[in-house]
């Protein structure tokens, strides 16, 4: 049970903070690009007591979640992301790499980006890896140990072992039954 007099003093120190709590609000308003802010201080009232103040800027954590978590990449983000794999497929491709070409954290481009092409973005690349020696098996007579590399695999071992996973063949058998 509170007093009037504990009450006064709450009411004294909440007056005395309110410039501060103001000036940290200014700030947010100016960053209007940050959706999910907050800001918390603790301070000492008096002996023993301490007052809390909390400062949120646009929408609330959960709600900005939620909406965010169905969004998947706009349309230029997904052609950026696009070009960037296939220009570097023979090359490492990190998920930090195509998640700063779309202007995204790691986390939230991972989440949109499989909200968007129905797969993670290593999947994805592997995929696109193994569809791009798929077409240079059928059409050339490249030892499949380059055609890993060209591809983008470390070796021939890691290329043949992801094509079987996704083809349901070895390379060899592949190109067997698909070269021209």
């Amino acid at each position: 049970m509170t007093t009037g007099m504990q009450r006064a003093e709450r009411a004294g120190a909440a007056a005395e903070l309110q410039p501060i709590v103001d000036a940290i609000a200014a700030m947010l308003r100016k960053q209007n690009g940050f959706i999910d802010r907050e800001v918390s201080l603790t301070l000492p009232v008096t002996e023993g007591r301490t007052l809390i103040v909390s400062v949120r800027s646009g929408e609330r954590r959960s709600e900005a979640r939620r909406e965010g978590s169905s969004r998947g990449l706009d349309a230029r983000q997904l052609r950026l992301v696009n070009e960037t794999i296939h220009e570097k497929l023979g090359e490492p491709i990190s998920v930090s790499m195509l998640s700063s070409v779309a202007g995204l954290s790691r986390a939230h481009f991972s989440h949109a980006f499989r909200t968007s092409v129905g797969r993670p973005p290593h999947a994805h690349i592997v995929r696109m890896r193994i569809e791009r020696a798929m077409k240079l098996m059928a059409e050339t007579d490249a030892p499949l140990s380059e055609i890993a590399v060209s591809a983008g695999f470390a070796d021939q071992a890691h290329f043949s072992n992801r094509f079987r996973r996704m083809a349901g063949a070895t390379p060899a058998e592949w190109r067997r039954a698909h070269q021209r």
